[in-house]
């Protein structure tokens, strides 16, 4: 039997079904979302999902290399860009309006890590060889900035970047599970604390005695 035509803007697709995946997990769960759900959100049958997908796993695995792909990408644009230590630590933390995954995507790793994931899955894999790789590009733009006198820090640089890290996590947990009646916590507010933390700090200057 002859095999049905590949459906038109197959690739473009598929990356729609990805991004329905990864809208409904972040709302719900891995383990309560489904392809009926992701069919539903792109207008396709579920029956018709399979021609991208063979089955779910297949699809969040697809979703973790998504995740690495568009976030770690993001975050090693900026570091390798020419703009200074300072302006690449704001765009890490704060994002920008056109890369609304990459503003999102710390969540997940911790979700993920919270489903039953073999330690040698694809997933974990992915996130562990993320977080490493996230944590040094920080790091790197600390030092950087330590070096061209933008920042100074009595704080280890490693340590300083896993909090970062973490705060991102939180903030974007934490926003994601806000009512919508109550106001996001704003990733500048992360971004402040940071500025305080690496404000270089000046000696206070000697008061001198008078002799009269």
């Amino acid at each position: 039997m002859a095999r049905k035509k590949v459906p038109e803007n197959y690739e473009k697709m598929k990356q729609g079904i990805i991004q329905a995946a990864i809208e409904i997990m972040v709302k719900r769960s891995m383990t309560e979302f489904s392809l009926t759900d992701v069919a539903k959100k792109v207008g396709l049958t579920k029956a018709a999902i399979y021609w991208y997908f063979p089955n779910k796993n297949a699809l969040v695995d697809e979703v973790a290399r998504s995740i690495y792909d568009t976030y770690i990408g993001y975050i090693e644009k900026i570091s390798g860009s020419p703009l200074s230590s300072c302006e690449k630590l704001r765009r890490i933390v704060l994002g920008e309006e056109d890369t609304i995954q990459a503003a999102l995507m710390c969540v997940f790793p911790i979700k993920f890590y919270l489903e039953s994931y073999s330690e040698s899955h694809v997933v974990k894999t992915l996130i562990k060889s993320g977080y490493e790789k996230y944590n040094a590009l920080i790091t790197a733009v600390l030092e950087e900035g330590i070096r061209n006198g933008e920042f100074q820090t009595c704080l280890p640089v490693s340590e300083l970047a896993k909090f970062i890290t973490g705060a991102i996590d939180g903030l974007a947990f934490q926003n994601l599970l806000v009512s919508s009646e109550k106001p996001e916590v704003p990733r500048s507010l992360l971004f402040s604390v940071l500025d305080r933390i690496l404000t270089p700090i000046y000696p206070t200057p000697r008061k001198e005695v008078s002799n009269d």
